[in-house]
């Protein structure tokens, strides 16, 4: 036996090397599952540890519907908010404005914008309610760097840059272009436009594939078919991009007809190619139904077990308050028995009395 052995052996033989060891291996313990809480943190909503004011800002920001009066007129302000956009967004668009409709887009934009930023703003602040097994910063790092976060921030960011430095007509150009990024934040009030996130984020392995088959197709056919077209027309086929925007449009049965194959061997692979592309440009599509299928199903489910759980639920409160009853009636029972047997006692010994002094007497 080792030094270090004989040393272990005589720490777990003394009660403050037992009590050590524990300690050590409730840390490592509580570490484990600390570092196993970190590498999950998922999307668990946690609203019990939350002050009033946090959980309505909450259910005004992720759902309405349970929020109280003051907290749904604010979800469903933002939502006519965004709709709003949409509509700006497209009259904005038009040219030779009017002064006045000018004005008041400009207005518009910025009034979005400060409401935007305080949504971001509010969001960040209960993010650690709907990653409830993160940390709090953990939590808003995460929905920071997440899909919708960063439509959100991007919803006022440009907005924000355009009002401290000088306004170019390429920078105003790119800030309307990001601007439209306001209208994807729509998707958080439609089921539908969940479902395709889902979708695309379930079956994204085979939508991949599918779309690496099409371009491998799209590589092929337009090599192939400027190898074969160049020579003979050399002022159509005069590069790969060439055989490339061919290839696009056939194999996604476009057919613009301002490129086509005039060799008869030109042709033939584009017979070939426009056969494949009908197998190959079904599967995406196929993939979509096959999940928005399953997703619709999985959602029929849920709301299925929900109703399920909440009848069960609503049974066992029942049934334990007939249980409380029952047991209150028998109680009741018990002590009206209890008082009975008191009052029979009391006049038999009051008979008994009585006996015995008229045997005196």
């Amino acid at each position: 036996m080792t030094q270090n052995d004989r040393q272990q052996t005589s720490e777990a033989k003394s009660p403050k090397g037992a009590a050590r060891s524990a300690g050590a291996a409730a840390k490592g313990r509580a570490g484990g599952a600390s570092g196993r809480d970190r590498r999950k943190c998922s999307h668990r909503i946690d609203l019990e540890s939350a002050s009033a004011v946090k959980r309505q800002t909450f259910y005004a920001l992720e759902n309405p519907k349970k929020a109280k009066l003051p907290a749904r007129i604010v979800g469903y302000a933002l939502f006519v908010l965004i709709v709003a956009n949409a509509v700006v967004v497209f009259v904005s668009s038009q040219p030779g404005l009017d002064a006045g409709v000018a004005g008041f887009v400009d207005a518009f934009y910025t009034f979005s914008t400060v409401c935007f930023l305080v949504e971001y703003a509010a969001r960040l602040w209960i993010a650690d309610l709907a990653f409830g097994d993160c940390s709090r910063p953990m939590a808003r790092l995460k929905y920071a760097f997440s899909p919708l976060g960063v439509i959100d921030f991007l919803s006022f960011a440009p907005n924000v840059v355009a009002w401290f430095i000088p306004m170019t007509p390429l920078l105003r150009t790119l800030v309307n272009i990001v601007r439209l990024v306001r209208l994807v934040k729509i998707s958080r009030y439609m089921r539908g436009l969940r479902a395709i996130g889902r979708v695309l984020q379930k079956r994204r392995h085979e939508i991949v594939a599918a779309f690496l088959v099409l371009f491998l197709l799209i590589i092929v056919a337009s090599v192939v078919m400027y190898e074969i077209e160049n020579p003979a027309q050399p002022q159509k086929f005069d590069s790969l991009l060439s055989g490339i925007y061919w290839a696009v449009t056939t194999i996604t049965a476009t057919g613009y007809g301002d490129l086509v194959p005039i060799t008869p061997a030109g042709r033939i692979v584009g017979s070939v190619i426009m056969f494949l592309s009908v197998a190959l440009v079904a599967i995406p599509g196929g993939i979509f139904s096959a999940g928005f299928v399953a997703e619709f199903q999985n959602a029929n489910y849920r709301k299925i077990e929900r109703d399920i759980k909440s009848t069960a639920g609503k049974t066992a409160a029942g049934a334990a308050r007939d249980a409380t009853a029952e047991d209150g009636a028998e109680e009741a029972a018990a002590k009206e028995a209890a008082g009975a047997g008191t009052g029979a006692g009391a006049s038999a010994d009051g008979d008994a009395n009585d006996g015995e002094r008229k045997a005196r007497r």
